[in-house]
């Protein structure tokens, strides 16, 4: 078995830098081989694909943290298991589900999509999904108004730990999910068709870059972080400062640079996660008072 300080080499760290997201693509480009060539259930693929990368993912991060200070501690692994346990065990379930239905549905809908090149759904679905996400995400950060104060309290709750790491990104208001999920996932599939097999390869893409995110290890990807999300640029998007705190695409990032809300900086993490301590929220470790929030 290898030493902590075997694994915490320069030498590891690198490859984790610099090999990490290329093998998690590998990974999901291995899972669409699966899809389009073996009799396994799509759905079967996707789970097993994103669970091996989570697990990996955890596995990295606890040997070798980006950020020890925004590495999991026993008592925030805690707080977070306490908010699962109410509140994100229950949606993650009613996420999943979500899921597995917008692949079934896709088998058996016909649409303007169904007789387009699989590669043209993909990536069509992949830029209706992040442009309905990006206004939705943008909107809970910056619509001012009672409506816009509404959507913030809905969506504060996923910015209120000062860490970021991968168990972390289950961390959010079952309302946020409710939202998010069938207006940018759900209806366009049902609107536009696209097959079973492009779904679940759009599901893989998003849930990578979902949990490749959150990630507290040092990943660069360099020229790809103008196309694609990753922790490079989402953990400015959880940084205390506000105007640090843009980066609203989840899977893709070109809607950030087309409107102005790219934040990228090489090498440099921010300075503070979370929110601003001034403002009067209870600490996420509160989660009945977190989920009571878009109510008061």
């Amino acid at each position: 078995m290898p030493s902590s300080a075997t694994l915490d080499h320069p030498h590891a760290r690198a490859v984790v830098r610099y090999g990490l997201y290329p093998f998690s693509w590998a990974v999901v480009l291995f899972g669409f081989h699966f899809i389009w060539t073996s009799e396994i259930s799509p759905s079967l693929i996707w789970g097993a694909s994103s669970g091996m990368l989570v697990a990996l993912y955890l596995l990295i991060e606890w040997r070798l943290p980006y950020e020890r200070r925004w590495a999991m501690t026993w008592r925030s692994f805690l707080a977070d298991m306490r908010f699962a346990i109410v509140n994100s065990a229950a949606l993650w379930l009613v996420k999943a589900g979500l899921a597995l239905f917008t692949i079934t549905m896709a088998g058996e809908l016909s649409g303007p999509a169904r007789g387009w090149h699989p590669a043209v759904q993909l990536v069509v679905c992949l830029l209706v999904f992040e442009a309905i996400n990006y206004g939705m995400h943008r909107a809970m950060h910056e619509l001012p108004g009672r409506f816009g104060r509404f959507l913030w309290r809905v969506h504060v709750a996923h910015h209120l730990p000062p860490r970021l790491y991968v168990i972390m990104h289950s961390v959010f208001h079952p309302i946020n999910g409710i939202l998010i999920q069938p207006l940018a996932i759900i209806l366009p599939v049902w609107l536009m068709g696209y097959d079973q097999r492009v779904v679940t390869m759009f599901l893989m893409i998003n849930g990578m870059h979902g949990a490749i995110s959150h990630f507290n290890a040092d990943i660069r990807t360099g020229w790809m972080n103008y196309l694609f999300v990753g922790p490079e640029l989402h953990r400015y998007h959880h940084s205390a400062d506000p105007q640090e705190g843009k980066n609203y695409g989840a899977t893709l990032s070109i809607y950030d640079v087309l409107f102005g809300t790219f934040i990228y900086r090489p090498g440099q993490p921010p300075a503070e996660l979370g929110v601003n301590p001034d403002h009067p929220y209870p600490s996420y470790e509160r989660t009945l008072a977190v989920l009571a929030l878009p109510f008061r």
